[in-house]
């Protein structure tokens, strides 16, 4: 008689890299509004369209129900969540926390910061610019998260880069369902200039200063269009 040799490690790979792939598939659908806040997620049709059995899919849902993009109703299924004002602006709390910590570090270690560093800064902030004046809003958000999280790497806290990089899908996820400010990207630009002067300057008081300034500003203009269009979607 023959046999079959199986090797399990094989099979328990394959497993973990089917319910990664549903994982990241479903949430890139959730933070590109190919699936909308409030919507039933259907099984069949996250099944179809990332190719993997249900299996996987469940415990997809299960992980991005902990990280608060979905939530579940008892015999109804998984639903997109719709980020409320009050998490919004607990978000921008712990944001302003983790960067302003990661400034301090950052500036305690000195020579953290190389002229290469500098280069890529600068570079960043000049594109943002050129994105506002341009009104290229799609490419503006990904790149002001970029920016934001170049700055806080540079601390050397990897925990901490996590975390931020969490709360800046969150964030940007929201910032998309309402149209940005106008005049907003504009003040924004501006700030970018003075946090990257401070900066290569090293000038860490007036750093802070700039960034606690940038993020509170940033999350003043969203509660504000957040809470306009709650009261439109009312009347």
């Amino acid at each position: 008689m023959a046999y079959i040799y199986i090797d399990i490690n094989i099979l328990n790979k394959n497993y973990k890299d089917k319910r990664l792939e549903a994982y990241r598939k479903i949430k890139e659908f959730i933070l590109n509004y190919r699936v909308q806040p409030g919507q039933r997620l259907e099984h069949e049709f996250l099944s179809n369209g990332i190719g993997v059995s249900n299996t996987p899919i469940r415990e997809a849902l299960n992980r991005l129900s902990e990280e608060g993009y979905v939530y579940q109703i008892k015999n109804r299924g998984y639903f997109v969540s719709d980020l409320s004002y009050n998490e919004v602006e607990e978000l921008y709390e712990v944001r302003e926390a983790l960067e302003i910590f990661a400034i301090q570090k950052t500036m305690s270690q000195g020579a953290s910061v190389n002229d290469n560093h500098k280069k890529q800064i600068k570079r960043m902030v000049d594109l943002y610019d050129r994105y506002v004046h341009e009104e290229n809003l799609k490419n503006r958000l990904p790149l002001d998260k970029k920016l934001h999280l170049y700055l806080a790497k540079l601390s050397g806290n990897i925990t901490l880069y996590s975390m931020l990089s969490d709360i800046y899908e969150k964030l940007n996820y929201k910032r998309k369902v309402v149209e940005l400010h106008p005049q907003r990207g504009f003040e924004a630009s501006k700030e970018h200039y003075e946090i990257y002067h401070f900066l290569i300057d090293s000038k860490q008081e007036k750093l802070i200063e700039a960034m606690q300034k940038h993020i509170r500003k940033g999350k003043e203009k969203l509660l504000e269009m957040l809470k306009a269009r709650e009261e439109y979607l009312k009347s």
